[in-house]
């Protein structure tokens, strides 16, 4: 029984540590992004700021339309997020209890889709918006969410794990197929919808290189390629102002991180109902 005690604290202490030098880096890009001193110069690591200024903060927003492009990403990740997860829950109940022809074929033929890398087929997908007129527009932006093709396979995975004779039963009182998919299949898939959402908002708020390519007009643009273009533009170092442009494009993100968190690991276990 102690050695297990003394194992664990091992484990602990490790761990602690690998967690100390993972938040260490960040923690110190937030002091930069206050620190009024931090421009040209970097200053010495310190807990606290040398200087406290908000003056940072105020040059990135001075510097770049941060407010408009944090709008334009909210919305293309929220429409993105929410068309991708709802097609990907309607493919992954099809093919995990319907019955059609050629079922398997056209399961293996969406998987051999997902294996074609996208800079492969960026340049045709980029001549194909050009010619239907839709360049600088968030069209080629959204038309891509309705074929989430790792979010319906992995529905797919998590769906067969719900028991057919919930479905069976409804059929029974004379459901049909779309009062099963929203009353049964979505409730009992929570974790799953918080795992795709969050792997969504991840893949559409650092998305940089088909924004860059379909958006021409700066204030259409994307948190991304905004940022990239701020640190490209500056001639100085300008250590503070960056890190207030990266604390600002990651707050989203950490916040829906650690509100959807705990679904992650709920995902292994969707149903959380056996036969």
């Amino acid at each position: 029984m102690k050695a297990k005690k003394i194992r664990k604290l091992i484990i602990c202490a490790i761990l602690f540590v690998i967690l100390v030098i993972v938040l260490i880096p960040l923690y110190w890009c937030i002091v930069l992004s206050f620190d009024r001193n931090a421009l040209t110069n970097l200053p010495a690591f310190s807990l606290l700021p040398g200087k406290f200024k908000w003056f940072n903060y105020e040059y990135a927003f001075s510097a770049i339309p941060l407010a408009r492009l944090y709008l334009n990403t909210i919305f293309v990740t929220a429409v993105n997020t929410v068309l991708s997860v709802f097609f990907a829950l309607m493919c992954g109940y099809a093919f995990a209890k319907g019955d059609f022809v050629f079922k398997k074929f056209w399961f293996i033929f969406m998987l051999a889709v997902m294996m074609i890398p996208f800079e492969s087929r960026m340049i045709p997908l980029f001549m194909q918006y050009k010619n239907w007129g839709m360049l600088d527009t968030y069209y080629p932006l959204v038309f891509g969410s309705f074929a989430y093709v790792y979010g319906t396979f992995f529905a797919k995975q998590n769906i067969e794990s719900i028991p057919d004779s919930l479905r069976e039963s409804a059929f029974i009182d004379g459901a049909g197929e779309w009062t099963i998919f929203l009353k049964i299949i979505i409730p009992l898939s929570k974790p799953l919808i918080a795992t795709l959402s969050i792997l969504q908002v991840l893949s559409n708020w650092n998305s940089y290189l088909w924004p860059l390519v379909t958006i021409k007009s700066a204030v259409k643009q994307m948190i991304s390629v905004g940022v990239a273009a701020f640190n490209a533009q500056q001639d100085a170092i300008y250590y503070g102002p960056r890190m207030a442009v990266a604390v600002i494009s990651a707050i989203p993100l950490t916040i829906v991180f650690l509100l959807l968190q705990k679904h992650i690991v709920q995902s292994i276990a969707v149903s959380g109902i056996k036969q």
